[in-house]
């Protein structure tokens, strides 16, 4: 197509006529005025002459290029390159027309050696992945149509009811016969057919005389109510003349009346010094996307977009920028009425010469992904100006070259079979996230969607290019698993996702009450446990005639730190309230008999109330009988027990181990015990029902005495035992409170 695409986007040349001369300078005054076609014979002549000169061969080269000849730039350009004369960009043009040929394998060696920018790379990709590009083969079916010519026919658009309007270069007339210098083909004409009632096409008629121009008419859009149209049209006079001599394609706007079209003028973004064509109108209107080579492009021809404004004019041209143009051309925009642009390029990854594309025009007007539309679609030659049907996307026309590899442009129709979803296959994979094996028939949530896990933990679900999915997975005997997954997470078509599970250590809390005297299970015990961390409530319970209490944790999980207060009560029992501080380690019970006290006593004389609510020990300063925090926080304890019974009177007794002056050890124990039982009378407790007592070292619990000549081989832990206040309960009478 680059020789029409090219002719269309490129300058009239009027041609230079057959005038009978020879040699390189001949030919050279074609190629510069861009007589193309006419320069070739020249240049072939000469290339009879001197099969290896580099000159000839570069710049027939160059024509065959630009009249998209495949097989004679391989003839050119590989003379070049197999001599070692080639540049870097002749490489990769040779590259280009070998997989325009479909000769991939000879293409690709070019193509990985060009580096002066990311086509080579871009191109060696598609060479690899051209299996990637059949993947959709089944979704399309292509028919040449019955109206082709044998000149070029191409960029098809629809008008009122059904009318089909295309761009043509076949001959007007016999006897009317204009030739494009560059090409040698015919200028071109907008020419309309429709459909009959047999389901044929008429024979294609002129469309529209009164908007046509001595050169080059087409390509061709409409407004919504068919009442505005836009054309790409040379505007040829000597006025408007680029500084290069050459004249640039623009793009025109009229209006339809009774009479045909009339009010023709230019869009307000047209400029002598560059090109504007191929336009195309969003499905509201508001929008036209057109192809340019103005300044600030990304290399090439590439896709603009103007805004309608509120007062009816074309704002500035906006360009779409890398995801979409490239160093290659991009051109034949067309916005369908899904919210994805249609358009082609040669310089995307892709089969050969123009592959069409789509991408997704988002709210915000930034773009998605662009995909190849793929076999057969695309083929290794061009293929370009598409447009759908009126039926809902199902069928439509596009523009290809692909019959003689370049040389005659077509359209054909196509019918969808079936949609096509542009995305990308996620491998799911379900592992246990500690041993990394495979948890097979694993449960996920996508979404709304809901899937199962094969035998080897796998599922593959296909995601929507701008779509976000949250997953939950779930498995017996392990905890739910939540993700999260978007295409954005690799570049290839296919990749990857491992959901990690934790198995569900079940974790539970096991106690059994007992009497502290007797050790009997005692029932209808009251567990009352509080999550100190969360400051909330955990778990109330009574227990049962086993005395025992289990309390399953489905959110635990190795590693958790418990910060649990324990509160037991009994009628006729002490209450006993314990702070349960604890790191879980292992699966399964938390034993919490073996971490501790877990046994209620009754309020008797002579036991000790200390062990009776788990009181921890009464720590001093050293030397100081004064009341630390710490130690207040305990007596505290002692005061509300002995508030909830008031028949209960205490002697609080105060005991060192062996070590220091038994005199001396004496003092510091009474000191103590006196200030203790001082600081729970403060509180409210009657002196006659709390009494201190310091014993110092005589009521050793063990054997290690070190008085005098005594010497003792007792550990720390062994003096420790030794260092308590008890709280002995001396008188006890049950009072039934008001």
């Amino acid at each position: 197509m680059n020789k029409n695409i090219i002719a269309i986007i490129a300058l009239v040349v009027l041609s230079f006529g057959s005038i009978a001369q020879e040699g390189l300078v001949k030919a050279n005054k074609l190629y510069d005025a861009k007589a193309y076609s006419e320069a070739i014979p020249k240049y072939e002549k000469l290339l009879k002459k001197d099969s290896n000169n580099a000159i000839v061969l570069s710049k027939l080269g160059d024509c065959y290029r630009l009249t998209n000849n495949a097989a004679g730039q391989v003839l050119c350009y590989g003379k070049l390159a197999e001599s070692g004369r080639a540049e870097p960009i002749q490489k990769l043009y040779l590259g280009q027309a070998y997989m325009a040929l479909g000769r991939y394998e000879e293409a690709k060696k070019y193509m990985e050696d060009f580096q002066s920018d990311d086509r080579g790379k871009i191109f060696s990709k598609s060479i690899s992945n051209l299996i990637a590009f059949s993947k959709n083969a089944d979704a399309y079916k292509i028919d040449s149509c019955s109206f082709n010519s044998t000149e070029n026919d191409f960029a098809p658009t629809f008008f009122q009811d059904g009318i089909l309007v295309f761009t043509s270069s076949r001959k007007k007339t016999a006897w009317i016969n204009r030739k494009h210098g560059w090409t040698g083909n015919n200028y071109y004409n907008l020419y309309t057919t429709e459909r009959g009632a047999d389901g044929k096409y008429w024979k294609p008629e002129k469309f529209m005389r009164d908007l046509e121009s001595k050169y080059n008419d087409g390509p061709v859009c409409f407004s919504n109510d068919k009442h505005t149209v836009y054309f790409t049209r040379n505007n040829v006079s000597k006025k408007n003349m680029s500084v290069e001599g050459t004249y640039k394609l623009k793009i025109f706007e009229a209006n339809l009346n009774i009479d045909g079209f009339e009010q023709v003028k230019e869009l307000p973004f047209n400029s002598n010094q560059y090109n504007c064509a191929h336009p195309s109108l969003s499905p509201d209107g508001k929008t036209m996307y057109f192809v340019s080579d103005m300044g600030g492009g990304q290399g090439g021809l590439d896709i603009w977009y103007s805004k309608l404004g509120s007062d009816g004019a074309w704002g500035t041209p906006v360009n779409m920028g890398d995801k979409v143009n490239t160093k290659g051309h991009e051109m034949f925009p067309y916005a369908a009425t899904n919210n994805l642009l249609y358009f082609s390029s040669n310089g995307l990854e892709g089969l050969g010469g123009l592959d069409l594309y789509e991408v997704k025009i988002k709210a915000d007007g930034s773009v998605g992904k662009v995909y190849n539309m793929g076999v057969p679609m695309n083929s290794s030659s061009d293929d370009f100006g598409m447009v759908f049907n009126e039926d809902g996307l199902r069928s439509g026309f596009l523009s290809s070259n692909r019959k003689r590899h370049g040389q005659d442009d077509d359209i054909y129709a196509f019918t969808v079979l079936r949609e096509v979803k542009r995305g990308k296959d996620v491998k799911l994979i379900t592992k246990d996230k500690d041993s990394s094996t495979v948890i097979p028939f694993a449960k996920i949530k996508i979404n709304n969607d809901s899937v199962t896990t094969n035998e080897k933990g796998e599922y593959t679900y296909f995601i929507e290019e701008d779509g976000y999915y949250n997953l939950k997975a779930s498995k017996e005997k392990y905890f739910n698993a939540t993700d999260s997954l978007s295409a954005r997470m690799s570049d290839k078509d296919e990749f990857e996702k491992t959901v990690l599970l934790e198995k569900d250590p079940d974790i539970s809390l096991l106690a059994f009450i007992l009497d502290a005297k007797t050790k009997e299970a005692l029932p209808d015990v009251k567990i009352t446990i509080k999550n100190m961390t969360a400051n909330s409530d955990f778990d109330s319970y009574n227990t049962t005639a086993t005395g025992d209490y289990r309390k399953p944790m489905p959110s635990a999980r190795i590693g958790d730190k418990l910060n649990l207060q324990i509160k037991l009560e009994k009628k006729g029992y002490i209450t006993k309230t314990i702070d349960f501080n604890h790191t879980i380690t292992k699966p399964g019970e938390v034993k919490l008999n073996e971490l501790l006290d877990m046994n209620i006593g009754r309020a008797m004389v002579g036991l000790d109330l200390a062990k009776l609510i788990n009181l921890k020990p009464i720590y001093f300063d050293l030397g100081k009988s004064k009341i630390t925090p710490a130690a207040a926080t305990e007596l505290n304890k002692v005061v509300a027990v002995m508030k909830e019974y008031p028949g209960m009177t205490v002697e609080l007794g105060s005991h060192s181990d062996c070590r220091g002056a038994a005199k001396a050890n004496l003092a510091l124990s009474m000191a103590r015990a006196k200030a203790s039982a001082s600081y729970i009378a403060s509180k409210g407790i009657p002196r006659t029902r709390i009494t201190g007592k310091g014993y110092g070292e005589s009521k050793l619990l063990n054997g290690c005495a070190c008085e005098g000549k005594l010497v003792s081989n007792c550990t720390e832990e062994d003096h420790a035992l030794n260092r308590r206040t008890e709280f002995i309960i001396t008188k006890y009478k049950e009072i039934t409170k008001k």
